[in-house]
């Protein structure tokens, strides 16, 4: 599963972190931790060189788990600002390939604590994350309970290695790769909103929280217009984007789980996908119809999701590289079940941004569908106040989808420039 990146380097970790509302036994956590570190045997890889190994490197699973350390900020002036701090700053440093994933839990007063964790995108994604975090608190809640906690316990990882190794010798495999060679035929430059490009850096970072009822109504309107809220999320970019660019086709990056089959849904581990989503856009559609096309389309995406980025680009860039997408759309919406012994909690990250263009995240943070817009724009292409601008419109446009009819023209869905007055 793992890649041949640079495992030393803390941009290729996700940081997340629960916040909890309520008293927390460290002990009892610590074990619950344990519980589940050796449950999810993705938290216990290492990876060292191998010059004999295929990529370079061979991966093996630690026996013991890794240490949950505990740190009391609760008696300093700014508890919450030290554990914030305390968080980026291990989020910002190196990593060690024999510890690739670690955790800790902080306490900012006796009724408030973060349980945090950083892992490696090589061996988890974030989707096994948020397992892990279900997990943790269902293993707390039943330890606190003095009630047994091995029911609900994580497959093992051997699953993921062997449906990996069964869809390559498969006849799904080839049939992916024409899939994606079809699709890509003649496929246009990757346009963004900056009409420039640039390398992978450190994002400048924005984030509004959606409330509950705000969601639930997207949710409502995704219902009525035949789609996901899901797939209205990445209309509300594809329409954006292509509204402002002018471009009527684009290439979108779009994560995708890659868990297609039954036995690996709930196994941590790394099986994320960015694949190239081709679109259509004409804004002159009506709304229902505009948004059915990028769910059609989104859903061919995940039919084929499992085979390999690299592969893709391999064969339809060649060796002189390239991209295959601009911006990127992420929607993160996680079945959330935050509970630790009565104490609820709400999720947060922390990771770094990494972006090539502009990256946005539809991020859920906790069970009552509270979801995080995020908006990472590479600091070279957009200025602060073209980052700001770009957010703004972004959730205008999210808004003005959620009450439009879905005869509509989305192009309409747009607020119209003031007009000019005469001389």
């Amino acid at each position: 599963m793992a890649q041949s990146e640079d495992f030393g380097n803390p941009v290729y970790c996700i940081c997340d972190y629960v916040d909890i509302r309520g008293p927390v036994d460290p002990e009892t956590m610590r074990a619950a931790h344990e519980q589940v570190e050796r449950e999810a045997e993705a938290l216990r890889l290492v990876i060292v060189s191998d010059e004999d190994a295929d990529g370079g490197h061979r991966q093996f699973v630690k026996d013991d788990p890794a240490p949950l350390p505990y740190v009391d900020l609760s008696t300093g002036p700014a508890p919450e600002a030290a554990a914030r701090a305390w968080m980026e700053k291990d989020a910002e440093g190196p990593v060690d390939p024999q510890a690739l994933c670690r955790a800790a839990l902080l306490k900012i007063a006796d009724d408030h604590f973060v349980l945090y964790r950083r892992v490696h995108h090589a061996v988890v994604d974030g989707y096994s994350l948020a397992l892990v975090f279900n997990r943790t608190a269902a293993v707390y809640s039943a330890l606190a309970r003095q009630l047994p906690a091995e029911g609900g316990a994580f497959p093992a990882f051997a699953h993921l290695v062997e449906t990996e190794t069964a869809y390559r010798d498969s006849r799904s495999f080839p049939r992916d790769r024409a899939h994606w060679l079809d699709t890509l035929a003649g496929h246009p430059e990757p346009v963004g909103l900056s009409g420039r490009r640039g390398g992978l850096a450190i994002g400048r970072r924005r984030t509004v929280e959606l409330a509950p009822d705000r969601v639930g109504h997207l949710e409502r309107a995704a219902a009525d217009l035949g789609v996901t809220w899901s797939d209205l999320a990445v209309s509300t970019i594809a329409a954006y984007v292509g509204k402002h660019t002018g471009a009527d086709e684009l290439l979108l990056g779009l994560p995708t789980g890659g868990r297609l089959s039954p036995q690996v849904r709930n196994v941590p581990g790394m099986t994320m996908n960015i694949l190239p989503l081709r679109l259509t856009v004409d804004t002159g559609l009506p709304l229902g119809a505009f948004t059915r096309r990028v769910s059609r389309t989104i859903r061919n995406v995940l039919l084929h999701s499992r085979y390999p980025t690299a592969e893709i680009s391999r064969e339809v860039l060649g060796e002189g590289g390239g991209r295959l997408w601009g911006p990127m759309v992420n929607v993160m919406k996680f079945d959330y079940k935050l509970d630790f012994g009565g104490s609820a909690a709400t999720m947060r990250t922390l990771s770094i941004p990494l972006t090539v263009d502009m990256t946005v995240y539809f991020f859920q943070t906790s069970a009552d569908g509270t979801t995080d817009v995020i908006l990472d724009a590479h600091p070279e292409l957009f200025t602060a106040q073209e980052t700001d601008a770009h957010l703004e419109g972004i959730l205008g446009l999210l808004d003005a989808l959620g009450t439009a009819r879905p005869e509509t023209a989305v192009r309409d869905l747009f607020p119209r420039p003031a007009p000019v007055a005469a001389d």
